[in-house]
């Protein structure tokens, strides 16, 4: 798992990511409309609905993980997106929020691996988001080149990949596609 030297060492810091991504989805979620929130999304297992709550709820958990208290949320997806947003954000912010461990699903984790998994679980759902609902997949290029490099490092723990798992088989992928349609792909979505 990366530590937070070799994160920093890619470029870009944790808290900046995380907030590009958290920016990212939001540029998707904005353009959905309300006829488009039952359709079929590349997660087999949610529609356009359930794929905002899943990252919702996700950005809740962070908060939840760090002890703290989920505040309630807003109806509207666009405002209950942003709401949890910046409670993740300010959540990880927090001063040794990077440093400590975390008990996730997976094991344990430190908070930088924590605040990877989450920067990789939003941009790859801002980019389901962006299939389900036809938009363009060329998200945030420096974030996703960013996303893909940790991804790599944390693929090399065992048992991520797979049926039951967080993470399907790598897909095929050329190089010349925008580098976040490369990281759905790493991370087990089909291309088109």
């Amino acid at each position: 798992m990366a530590t937070a030297c070799t994160v920093w060492s890619m470029g870009m810091d944790p808290l900046v990511a995380h907030q590009r991504a958290q920016d990212t989805f939001a540029h998707v979620l904005v353009n959905v409309t309300s006829d488009q929130l039952s359709s079929p999304t590349p997660c087999p297992e949610w529609d356009v609905k359930a794929l905002i709550d899943h990252v919702i709820a996700g950005n809740q958990r962070v908060v939840e993980r760090a002890g703290g208290q989920v505040a309630p949320l807003p109806e509207d997806l666009g405002a209950a997106h942003r709401s949890s947003a910046k409670a993740a954000q300010e959540t990880f912010a927090e001063p040794q929020a990077l440093t400590r461990t975390y008990q996730l699903p997976i094991g344990e984790l430190p908070g930088t691996a924590f605040i990877e998994l989450r920067t990789s679980d939003l941009l790859a759902h801002a980019w389901d988001l962006a299939i389900a609902t036809g938009q363009p997949t060329d998200l945030d290029p420096e974030l996703a080149e960013y996303v893909l490099a940790f991804s790599k490092q944390m693929m090399s723990r065992p048992g991520l990949r797979g049926d039951g798992r967080p993470f399907g088989e790598e897909q095929p992928c050329g190089d010349e596609r925008p580098a976040a349609d490369r990281v759905a792909a790493f991370l087990g979505r089909e291309l088109s």
